[in-house]
C-alpha cells in the first residue's frame, strides 16, 4: 500500500539512564500517526528506541547506534502497549523521565540538567530528542518559574523586611539626636545580612547540584544564602528533600568496595575471600567490579534527579552491609 500523507504526534518519551555506563541514555518514543493509505485513512501507533551519549561538557552530545547484541527496552516481539514510570528498571537501563498522555503519566519533577536545554544548548543537536523534549516539558514556560518563585517569595519576607527598616530609621534618627537617652545605650545585635535578592535569583540547578554532597546548611553557607530559601528553590526545581544522605550512603558502599578490590585484603575480606573458592574469585571480584560501577552510576542518577529514590537492589545491598558490620563489631566485642 502507498502512503499518501501522514501525521505524527507525540503520545509517550520515557528516558533511561544507564546504571553501568557513564553518559550513556537511552529515550523510548511513542507517536501516533494518522495516514491515508490507499485512498483511505488509518491510525496506528509507532515506537521508536534510541541511545544517546549526553555531557555538560566534553565530549559533545551525541546520537549512536543501539547496539544489536544489548538487550532493548522494547522488546522483539512485545504486544500491547509499554507504559514506564519513573524509577523502573529495565535490565542495566534506570528510568529518570516518564511522560505517556495515554496511560496520563507525567513528569514528576522538570528534567535533569543534562536534558534541559536552558542548561545543555548541546541537546539542540539532537533534534530528535530535542523535539520531543520540548513538547514534554515546554522549557520556554520553565524559563520562567524561579521569576514566579522570586514575586511569591518577595511577598513574604515584606513584614520583616519593613521591621528592619523601621529599626534602621529608628537607629539613624536616634544617632543624629545628641540629647536622645537612647543614644547612651549599646547598639542593638545586629542580624546576618539577608541575601541579596539579585543573587538568588542567579542560582540555578546547576550550581546547587555541585552542593549536593554537602549537608544542607554547609551548602547554604557556601551558597550564602539562608536554609529556607535553598529549601524553596530546591521545591520548585522539584526536588522535595536534600539528597545529602542517599549520596553520602553511595558513597559509603562504594568506598566498602574499593576496598575489597583495591586494598590487600584485609581480616573482613579476608574472611570473605576464604569462602571463595581459588576458581570462583575471578568470578567473585568481577561482579564486585560490576556492582561498584552500579553504585557510582546510581550516584550520578541521583545527582541528575535528586527526587528518584535508591534502587530496590541497592538498598538490599545496603542493608547487608549493616548487618556484616553489626556481626562483625559483634564479634570484636566477644573477643
Amino acid at each position: 500500500m502507498d502512503m499518501d500523507a501522514a501525521v505524527s504526534t507525540l503520545t509517550a518519551l520515557s528516558v533511561f539512564a544507564s546504571t553501568v555506563e557513564h553518559g550513556a541514555f537511552r529515550s523510548v518514543h511513542g507517536y501516533k500517526v494518522i495516514g491515508r493509505k490507499d485512498g483511505k485513512w488509518l491510525r496506528w501507533e509507532r515506537w521508536v528506541e534510541r541511545q544517546f551519549v549526553l555531557s555538560l561538557s566534553v565530549p559533545p552530545c551525541r546520537e549512536v547506534a543501539v547496539p544489536a547484541a544489548s538487550p532493548r527496552i522494547l522488546l522483539a516481539g512485545w504486544h500491547g502497549r509499554p507504559v514506564f514510570r519513573e524509577g523502573q528498571t529495565v535490565g542495566p537501563w534506570r528510568c529518570i523521565v516518564a511522560f505517556d498522555s495515554v496511560a496520563a503519566v507525567a513528569p514528576s519533577s522538570p528534567p535533569p540538567p543534562v536534558l534541559s536545554p536552558l542548561v545543555n544548548p548541546q541537546l539542540e543537536c539532537l533534534p530528535n530528542l530535542y523535539r520531543d523534549l520540548q513538547k514534554v516539558f515546554r522549557f520556554q514556560k520553565v524559563e520562567k518559574v524561579p521569576q514566579m518563585v522570586h514575586r511569591n517569595a518577595k511577598e513574604q519576607p515584606i513584614r520583616s523586611g519593613e521591621q528592619e527598616k523601621t529599626s534602621d530609621e529608628a537607629d539613624s534618627s536616634g544617632s543624629d539626636s545628641d540629647g536622645d537617652p537612647q543614644s547612651d545605650k549599646e547598639p542593638p545585635v545586629q542580624k546576618q545580612p539577608r541575601a541579596n535578592r539579585k543573587h538568588i535569583d542567579s542560582i540555578t540547578l546547576v550550581e546547587i547540584a555541585q552542593y549536593f554532597h554537602l549537608p544542607i546548611r554547609e551548602a547554604s553557607k557556601t551558597l550564602k544564602i539562608g536554609v529556607s530559601i535553598l529549601k524553596r528553590k530546591c521545591r520548585k526545581y522539584g526536588i522535595p528533600r536534600w539528597p545529602h544522605r542517599k549520596i553520602k550512603s553511595l558513597e559509603s558502599l562504594i568506598n566498602d568496595l574499593e576496598y575489597v578490590l583495591d586494598d590487600d585484603p584485609g581480616e573482613d575480606a579476608q574472611q570473605e575471600l576464604q569462602k571463595i573458592e581459588e576458581e570462583k574469585r575471578a568470578a567473585a571480584i568481577k561482579a564486585l567490579t560490576k556492582r561498584k560501577k552500579m553504585l557510582e552510576s546510581e550516584k550520578e542518577i541521583i545527582q541528575q534527579k535528586p527526587a528518584l529514590d535508591l534502587m530496590t537492589e541497592t538498598k538490599q545491598f545496603r542493608e547487608d552491609v549493616f548487618k556484616r558490620r553489626h556481626r562483625a563489631s559483634k564479634s570484636v566485642v566477644m573477643e
